[in-house]
C-alpha cells in the first residue's frame, strides 16, 4: 500500500531495549502454524502495513514502542494513523482506493461497513485460520467471536479486539456541585434539578450566562447524537440503547416500540425547552463534548469507570474536578447497565494481503500480556520506572508522563486486555490517583444491576441502515425535529405509526424470533 499520510512510519528502527517489562509470555512458534517469523530471530521480520485510529498526542514516526513491537513479534510495521476525529471518513476512502494495507482497524466493529465491504470481495474470510492461533482462540471469548459473524453468511472477516467491561455512566463537574451544596444525582427529578442549578446557577462564578447542564457529540460512526452519549439517562426510562433486552412487559421489541422511547424523547425536549442542553450538541463532533466539560462550558458527559482518570492527558486536574458516577435509577430504583460483549471494534484483513497467516500471527501476538503490557504501558526507563502487573501500581517521573503521552496509549493495543483485565488503569498512576478511581468504580457498581445483552446477528435489523437509508435518516430527523419542538408528539407518533412501524416489521419479527430461539 502507498502510505502517503504524514503520520505513516515505517518503524524497523533502533529503540531502547525493554528490560523488565511484562507479566505474560510472548508469541508462541511452536503452536501457531503462521508461515510468519518468530521472536526468536531465526527468520527474517515480516513486512506488515497498518491502518489504526490512534489518539491525536502519539507521535508515529521513529516511535521507540513501534520499534519494540517489531522486534518482539519480528515484524517490520508501517503505521498509518490519520485524524481520530474523521478517521471514520478517512476509512471509507481508503476501503473504496483499491490500495489497502495488511491490517485494517474498523472501529464500528462487525457493523454494516463491514458488510458492505464483504460483499463487494474486500475482506479475507477467517473461519478455518482462527484455531490455529492459541491466544486468538484463548483471549478472544466464544461470545466475542459469535458477535462478529456476518449476518450475510455467518463467517467471520473481523478479529475482535477485546476490551475491558466499560460501565456507561456519567462525569460530572465535582467542583460546581460543591459550590452550589449539591449531590450527584441518581434519579432524573435529582438530575433535572442539577442541571436547572449548573445552567442558571453561574457554576463558574464568571457573572455570566455561559454554562449548561449537559452535551452531547455527534458520532463519527453514524447515527443519531442522542443515541451516542446518553446510556446515563435512557437507564432512568429503562429504555436499553442497543438490541438484546427486553422491554418491562418481558418482551423484545424494536427500540422505537419500548415503553420508554417516547418518555425519554420527551424528558430530552424538557431539557432542550428549559434550554439545560449545550444548544451546539446537534454540530459537535466526537469527543468535543468532552472538550466543553474541560472548558468548563457544560457540567455532565457521559462516561464509563475510566474517563476520570483517563481524561487527565487533556486537563491536568480531571482528577480532582470531576467524579464517575452510576447511571440514573429507573421509577422503581433500579439502575440498569446493560453490558454487551467486551469488544472495541475489530481488525479486518483485506484479500489483497499477500501474507494473511503472518498478519494473524502478529495479531495472535498482539492477545498477549507482553503486547498489552508495552502498548498500554511502553519502556522501563522511558514511561516508567515500576510496575506491578498484580495491583496496577505503576511509578513514573514527569518527564516520562509526558514522553508516554506521546509514545503510546490503549489507542495502540492489539487487544485492549488480555482474561478482560487491562495493563493498567490509565493515568492512576500514584496511590492516591488508584485510590480514587477504585472508590468511585466501586460505589458506582454498588448502585447499578449489570444486565448481559448478548450480540444482536438478526441480519434484517442489522442490516436496516442499508435496506431503508433514507427512511432510516427520516427517524433520526423526526426525532431529533420533536425533540427540538418543530413537530407535535401527535405528528411523530403519526410517523411511527404510518411510516416506521410498516417498513420494519419483518425485521422486528426476524429479531424477535432470533431472540427467542437464542433463549436469553
Amino acid at each position: 500500500m502507498k502510505m502517503k499520510h504524514k503520520r505513516k512510519v515505517s518503524a524497523f528502527v533502533s529503540a531502547a531495549l525493554l528490560a523488565a517489562v511484562v507479566a505474560g509470555c510472548g508469541p508462541n512458534a511452536e503452536t501457531s502454524n503462521s508461515s510468519g517469523g518468530s521472536s526468536s530471530g531465526k527468520n527474517e521480520p515480516v513486512s506488515i502495513s497498518m491502518f489504526n485510529r490512534v489518539n491525536a498526542q502519539i507521535v508515529v514516526d521513529n516511535n521507540p514502542v513501534i520499534a519494540e513491537v517489531n522486534k518482539l513479534a519480528n515484524v517490520k510495521l508501517s503505521v498509518e494513523a490519520p485524524p481520530i476525529n474523521n478517521y471514520n471518513d478517512k476509512l471509507q476512502v481508503l476501503m473504496a482506493s483499491g490500495d489497502l494495507p495488511d491490517l485494517v482497524y474498523n472501529w464500528g466493529g462487525a457493523d454494516s461497513n463491514m458488510e458492505t465491504w464483504i460483499k463487494n470481495g474486500l475482506l479475507t474470510p477467517l473461519d478455518d485460520k482462527i484455531a490455529q492461533y492459541p491466544n486468538l482462540t484463548k483471549n478472544i471469548t466464544k461470545e466475542m467471536w459469535d458477535s462478529v459473524k456476518s449476518v450475510n453468511d455467518g463467517k467471520i472477516y473481523i478479529v475482535p479486539r477485546t476490551n475491558v467491561v466499560n460501565h456507561w455512566g456519567y462525569m460530572i463537574n465535582q467542583t460546581w456541585l460543591d459550590k452550589l451544596n449539591l449531590k450527584a444525582p441518581t434519579t432524573i427529578e435529582e438530575f433535572t434539578n442539577v442541571c436547572k442549578a449548573f445552567t442558571l446557577g453561574d457554576p463558574d462564578g464568571n457573572g455570566k450566562a455561559d454554562t449548561y447542564c449537559v452535551s452531547f457529540s455527534n458520532p463519527t460512526l453514524g447515527g443519531n447524537t442522542i443515541w451516542n452519549s446518553s446510556n446515563f439517562l435512557t437507564s432512568a426510562f429503562n429504555l436499553p440503547i442497543q438490541n438484546g433486552s427486553k422491554d418491562t412487559d418481558g418482551n423484545y421489541k424494536i427500540r422505537e416500540k419500548m415503553s420508554g422511547y417516547i418518555p425519554f424523547l420527551t424528558y430530552m425536549k424538557q431539557l432542550n425547552d428549559d434550554k439545560l442542553i449545550d444548544p451546539e450538541f446537534l454540530v459537535n463532533k466526537i469527543y468535543v463534548d468532552q472538550d466543553k466539560l474541560n472548558q468548563n462550558r457544560v457540567g455532565i458527559n457521559y462516561a464509563h469507570q475510566y474517563t476520570v482518570m483517563g481524561n487527565l492527558s487533556k486537563d491536568k486536574d480531571s482528577d480532582k474536578k470531576f467524579t464517575y458516577h452510576a447511571v440514573l435509577k429507573d421509577s422503581k430504583g433500579v439502575a440498569s447497565d446493560w453490558v454487551t460483549p467486551a469488544t472495541w471494534g475489530g481488525w479486518m484483513i483485506p484479500k489483497s494481503t499477500k501474507h494473511v497467516d503472518d498478519v494473524l500471527k502478529f495479531l495472535d501476538w498482539g492477545n498477549t500480556a507482553e503486547a498489552n503490557t508495552l502498548f498500554q504501558i511502553g519502556i522501563k526507563g522511558l514511561t516508567y520506572d515500576s510496575y506491578d502487573p498484580a495491583t496496577k501500581s505503576i511509578s513514573r517521573t514527569a518527564d516520562e508522563t509526558t514522553k508516554l503521552a506521546s509514545t503510546t496509549s490503549t489507542y495502540m493495543t492489539l487487544a485492549n486486555a488480555i482474561n478482560g483485565e487491562p495493563a493498567l488503569i490509565e493515568n492512576a498512576d500514584t496511590p492516591e490517583r488508584l485510590s480514587k478511581y477504585k472508590a468511585q468504580f466501586d460505589e458506582a457498581m454498588k448502585q447499578m444491576t449489570v444486565i448481559n445483552v448478548p450480540a444482536v446477528r438478526s441480519p434484517k435489523i442489522s442490516n436496516l441502515s442499508k435496506t431503508i437509508p433514507d427512511l432510516m435518516k427520516k427517524k433520526d430527523d423526526q426525532e431529533m425535529k420533536y425533540i427540538l419542538g418543530s413537530i407535535s408528539l401527535q405528528q411523530f407518533k403519526d410517523f411511527l405509526e404510518k411510516e416506521w412501524y410498516p417498513a420494519t416489521a419483518d425485521a422486528e419479527k426476524e429479531y424477535i424470533d432470533y431472540m427467542n430461539k437464542l433463549g436469553k
